[in-house]
This record gives C-alpha cells, structure tokens and sequence, in this order.
C-alpha cells in the first residue's frame, strides 16, 4: 500500500469521511473501519475517556501470546481484534491509539501494517510473532512516539522509520496531516520507502 494513501485513509477516518466502509466498529471506546478493499482503518484517541481507559494504563499484562503488553493498548487492540478477526483484513493502518492497537492486531493476524505516530507497547527485546509484517512511521519531533517513557519498559513492534523536520519544532505535530507532509518532503535516512510492504 502507498504511505501517503494509509494517511490519508487515517485522516478520513478522524473526519469521519471514509469512502467504501463495508463494516464500523465503535465499541468500549475503540472505533474501526473495514473498507470494501479488505483494509482495517483505527483512528487514534478522539474522546476524553481513552486516556484513562487506554493511553495512561501503563502496567504490564501478558497477552495471549506469552509477552507482556502495555495494559491500556492491549485492551484497544483486543477489543478491536474481536471485530477484525471475522472479517479477516488484508492491510491494518492506524494513527496514535490506532497504530498502538494496529502494532498488536496486525502482527497477531501475521499481515501488513502501517502504524502512524505510534507509542511502544511490547515489553522486551524478543520479537513476536508476524512481527516482521508491521512498519511505524515516527517523528522525532512527536513525543507520543516516544511513550510510554523508558527504553527497557517498551518498544515498538516491528521495523520504526524515525523522520526528522529540517527545523525540530518541539511542538504537537502529532496530527496525522503532519505525518503526511513530512513523508511528502522524504526526509529521512535510510530512504523512506514509500510503500509497504517494500
């Protein structure tokens, strides 16, 4: 799938203004979308209540495959693996909350996935399985990347391509919109590829 189409699939979903939705999920205080092509859009945190509920749980808690997960994003990805599972999606992509959630559903059903913007959820170096099917998009100006903090508590699932502004502006581009622009200008080393799987 092209990058620049993922983001912009992402940032419909938050407006609410996707095209060819076969299927909606909005359950618990997860939202997905199942496109007519097969792919699994999860916007990221868009109610006050995902912060308590999702984003702040920050204990670990081992998952159905043996590891240990951020509690708050396996209890979103659980949520909304219950609704993909059945509907058996080919592409996951998910911004914020979204690409935390998409990191766990997309490696568990072992297909491609593009996560924007995307805070650590896997404790530990061992990988996981279908992990290699998972790719971040991450900017270093963008400090939801970089949480839950501490760099042995948890990591990314997953191949993480960390991008860089010309100027670092140490303010909130987290909006998918930035990550879009920033992809565009394909700052980055190693070279950005512009879709995934590669």
């Amino acid at each position: 799938m092209d990058i620049i189409a993922a983001g912009e699939l992402v940032r419909h979903a938050y407006a609410n203004t996707l095209l060819n939705v076969s299927h909606r999920f909005d359950v618990g205080g997860a939202q997905a979308f199942f496109l007519d092509d097969e792919t699994l859009v999860i916007p990221g945190s868009n109610e006050i209540s995902d912060y308590p509920e999702f984003n702040l749980d920050i204990s670990k808690i081992k998952g159905d495959s043996g590891r240990f997960y951020h509690r708050g994003f396996l209890r979103h990805a659980q949520l909304v693996f219950t609704f993909a599972k059945g509907l058996q999606p080919k592409f996951v992509i998910g911004h914020s909350l979204g690409g935390a959630s998409a990191q766990i559903v997309g490696s568990s059903l072992g297909i491609p996935t593009i996560a924007f913007a995307s805070p650590k959820v896997l404790s530990g170096a061992k990988k996981v399985r279908g992990e290699h099917h998972v790719v971040n998009y991450q900017r270093m100006d963008d400090p939801i990347c970089f949480m839950p903090p501490g760099k042995k508590k948890f990591r990314h699932i997953g191949k993480t391509y960390w991008m860089a502004p010309n100027t670092l502006d140490i303010g909130f581009n987290h909006k998918v919109l930035e990550y879009i622009k920033i992809i565009k200008a394909a700052r980055t080393n190693p070279k950005l590829p512009q879709r995934w799987p590669v």
